[in-house]
């Protein structure tokens, strides 16, 4: 198993690729093109080694235009890839085990997909796509470097963040459902407001955010919406420039200092089709990413 993607559910993908192209160093993987189903388009790029997935409704009533309908655009699955064969007898142990497994398709030729319901998981939607000769090894168009250039400013994507109500338990989920490793310290920001946690399925860093005061953005976060998820971090170098390149393009950036008190920019969701942005001046992005 290997965590390929996260995937953004968007009104229309032209724009929304045209908005990252100016915010992000975008290298296009696949064009857009018609979902299996023809019930959605989709299109993928890479921001160094991590993939980005676009989707948009490719008809009227399609799952895309109820999920925009009922929660706005931004952040839909997170996507891994299930070794070939397995996919029905994995979804058989989570089934046992009480998951809810919804929209299972099989394309033929061994391409079969299945998604665990929000419901049953620390409030996102978790797909499996079991890949036909798929053995755990990263395909071999994909990138190994991390670390992507834009006008001169480096960028590599840190960890995708999710909002939750207590760390324990959502912890305790993905290590009972999936290969957790190198889980980080527990740590409280410098302000106060939240704490959080991070942890590592192959290449890719999750980081689990609790709140801990009333009335922080991160208990905001969760009133209004639940928990699921809440952010893309972003290490940048250097952050002060990537700020003026924004600014002067048009985009909305709101600067400030982390919880560790560490320069940050924000994009807001609103200004980047439904995903909060969170860039922050990196001291070093050659360094390993993993611990």
């Amino acid at each position: 198993m290997r965590v390929d993607h996260v995937s953004i559910a968007v009104p229309a993908i032209d724009p929304a690729l045209a908005l990252f192209r100016r915010i992000l160093p975008v290298r296009m993987r696949r064009e857009p093109t018609r979902g299996y189903d023809g019930d959605f388009r989709w299109t993928d790029f890479f921001v160094g080694d991590w993939k980005l997935e676009l989707i948009e409704s490719a008809r009227p009533v399609s799952f895309v235009e109820r999920f925009i309908a009922r929660r706005g655009p931004g952040f839909h699955h997170l996507s891994l890839d299930v070794e070939e064969d397995a996919l029905a007898g994995y979804t058989a142990d989570l089934e046992r085990a009480g998951l809810r497994i919804v929209d299972r398709g099989d394309y033929g030729n061994g391409d079969a997909t299945a998604f665990i319901s929000p419901r049953t998981s620390p409030g996102i939607l978790v797909q499996f796509w079991q890949v036909p000769g798929f053995h755990g090894a990263r395909p071999n168009d994909y990138p190994t470097e991390p670390v992507a250039t834009k006008d001169g400013v480096g960028f590599r994507v840190r960890h995708l963040g999710l909002a939750v109500r207590s760390i324990d338990d959502a912890l305790a989920w993905f290590r009972r459902f999936f290969r957790v490793d190198a889980v980080g310290p527990r740590r409280r920001s410098q302000d106060g407001l939240h704490e959080a946690v991070g942890f590592w399925i192959g290449d890719w860093e999750t980081m689990l955010v609790e709140p801990a005061r009333p009335g922080s953005a991160a208990d905001r976060f969760l009133a209004r919406r639940g928990p699921g998820f809440h952010h893309l971090a972003i290490d940048v170098d250097p952050l002060a420039r990537l700020v003026a390149q924004l600014d002067a393009s048009g985009v909305r950036v709101l600067e400030g200092r982390d919880g560790d008190g560490r320069p940050t920019a924000f994009v807001r969701p609103r200004d980047a089709c439904g995903v909060l942005l969170h860039f922050r001046q990196g001291s070093d992005l050659a360094r390993p990413r993993r611990p």
